[in-house]
């Protein structure tokens, strides 16, 4: 009896064990043109995407989107996820979503009704008003550029209020290309007026597109019961990458140019200062997608990003892209110093082939400070002049009795060798502080420096970037511990707030990145920065009153 009660109890804890999920609609009364969205939730983190192929025998899928909703409580952090799906009928009448799975657990079917459209509802060609949409390819590489053209023909002049909303296709970037076009066609014998607009798609995962095609709303009148209007949905291939860099860059363009403006002064000293400007110049690609250009990593220079300026403009070939990064450079020493090149491999899609554009390694001189160059102007001042006569005797002279007082100067440190064997253990150990003084230093200038790229990409809300970037601070930041994700940033913070920011970042990259704001994280790195600068400071001013006294 009582292992029968304890199977019983096993049994219903596994049973509450699995996570439970749920379907819903947010309508089940549709039209034909109408779309739909499919909420699927369990209370569980599941990365992976579920299978959506019982939805395509009734349904076009024109996107998802997953969402992780996180909460802390006494018993520990509980996360549920949630996906969005929109889709749109492929016929008319009762349809069912089917049962899905989704971790392990299946969700109930739910049936919808679809109802017919008349032609002058649909917009269809011949209609007073109707779109004609076109794609300059069928297929795109991943990141690349698609170029979707719509067109309204319209026998009336269309209202002043009529809003126009671009297609969407996913988590793709639409960009919309420069002013709308108003001209006269004919279509089938019969004139009408057409408004054209044109959008640069950029995908962002590769496989087939659904491109939901473009919507026109216009205000109810009397004469006219239309009260929205939407473009042909179409299907395109996204390829994936051709061809990926050594530094892992993926550049699929139309055209690329690289230019750089600097001029380092003829008289540079250590502590001087120079700028460096380089400009980026893409066709076929956002701005946000462009890569950083310099590398702040220098052991002989100190290499500060100053500014950075994105912009974009619209011409016949799309969009075109221009990353501008201003640079200031300190060199720390003098002599001969070189500035490494800039390399970039890029994917030519109108020639499909690897191409390569560069900048050449940049030298300069830094002189030595002035000191040193009086001393050598009169050494050579000196040879240029040799003395003779009395003079030389007299050097000579000077110089041998130098020569006999550095001997007995000599003579008394060897015999006082045995007694400053303690003082050298000091000096032994004041050289190992000033070596560890000097590799903390290097770690705080790697830390600004990549602070800094962090910050930029914060400023310019790019969460990509951002995601990167915050993993190179953190390796800074922590030296002793083995950072490689942004888990792992997370246990070395041990902070709630960055927890629910990292969080955020990966949803957004994994939802759209483009609705990212890097503020908030931004000032919980700088909190972080500015708690561990305080705990520093007490400690390193008893450490420098230690190193005097033993001084």
């Amino acid at each position: 009896m009582h292992r029968l009660l304890a199977a019983l109890l096993l049994l219903g804890t596994a049973t509450t064990a699995f996570a439970e999920a749920e379907a819903t609609l947010d309508r089940t009364d549709i039209t034909a043109l109408d779309n739909l969205t499919l909420t699927l939730e369990v209370d569980d983190q599941v990365d992976n995407r579920p299978d959506f192929s019982p939805l395509h025998r009734d349904f076009r899928i024109l996107g998802s989107k997953r969402t992780l909703i996180a909460s802390h409580s006494s018993s520990g952090r509980e996360v549920s996820t949630r996906w969005q799906i929109t889709l749109r009928p492929r016929s008319t009448g009762t349809l069912e979503i089917p049962r899905l799975l989704l971790a392990n657990q299946q969700t109930q079917p739910i049936a919808i009704r679809v109802a017919e459209v008349s032609p002058a509802m649909a917009g269809q060609p011949g209609a007073s008003t109707f779109f004609d949409s076109s794609l300059d390819s069928r297929d795109v590489y991943l990141n690349g550029q698609l170029l979707y053209t719509a067109r309204i023909y319209h026998r009336d002049p269309l209202p002043q209020n009529a809003r126009l909303i671009a297609p969407s296709a996913g988590n793709s970037e639409v960009h919309e290309l420069g002013e709308r076009q108003h001209y006269s066609g004919e279509f089938r014998g019969s004139s009408y007026q057409i408004t054209e607009q044109q959008y640069a798609i950029f995908p962002s995962e590769t496989g087939p597109l659904i491109i939901d095609g473009p919507r026109l709303q216009l205000p109810r009148t009397a004469e006219r019961d239309l009260m929205e209007l939407q473009g042909e949905t179409l299907e395109v291939e996204v390829l994936e990458p051709a061809h990926r860099s050594t530094q892992g860059t993926w550049l699929p363009a139309q055209n690329l140019s690289l230019e750089e403006s600097w001029s380092p002064p003829q008289n540079l000293r250590p502590g001087g200062r120079f700028t460096r400007e380089l400009t980026l110049t893409v066709t076929g690609m956002p701005a946000g997608s462009l890569p950083q250009l310099v590398s702040t990593d220098s052991d002989d220079s100190y290499i500060e990003i100053q500014n950075v300026s994105l912009t974009e403009s619209a011409s016949q070939f799309g969009l075109v892209s221009t990353r501008k990064e201003t640079v200031s450079i300190e060199p720390l020493g003098s002599g001969d110093f070189s500035l490494p090149p800039i390399d970039l491999h890029w994917w030519d899609v109108g020639l499909d082939r690897a191409r390569h554009a560069a900048l050449p390694a940049r030298r300069f001189h830094v002189e030595a400070p002035p000191l040193v160059d009086s001393a050598a102007a009169g050494l050579g001042s000196l040879n240029a002049n040799p003395l003779s006569g009395p003079r030389l005797y007299l050097l000579i002279g000077l110089l041998t009795l130098l020569s006999i007082i550095s001997s007995l100067g000599w003579l008394y440190t060897w015999s006082k060798l045995k007694k400053h064997q303690a003082d050298n253990s000091a000096e032994e150990k004041e050289e190992e502080i000033r070596r560890q003084r000097k590799l903390l230093l290097a770690n705080d200038r790697a830390e600004r420096n990549t602070f800094q790229a962090l910050a930029i990409a914060c400023q310019q809300n790019n969460a990509s970037l951002a995601k990167a970037r915050l993993t190179e601070w953190a390796q800074n930041f922590w030296p002793e511990r083995h950072i490689d994700s942004l888990e792992d940033i997370g246990d070395a913070a041990r902070n709630q707030t960055l927890d629910y920011l990292i969080l955020d970042l990966e949803q957004q990259l994994h939802d759209d990145a483009s609705f990212w704001q890097g503020d908030l994280l931004m000032q919980a790195i700088d909190a972080l920065r500015r708690r561990r600068q305080h705990h520093q400071e007490a400690p390193a001013q008893a450490s420098d009153a230690s190193f005097l006294q033993a001084s």
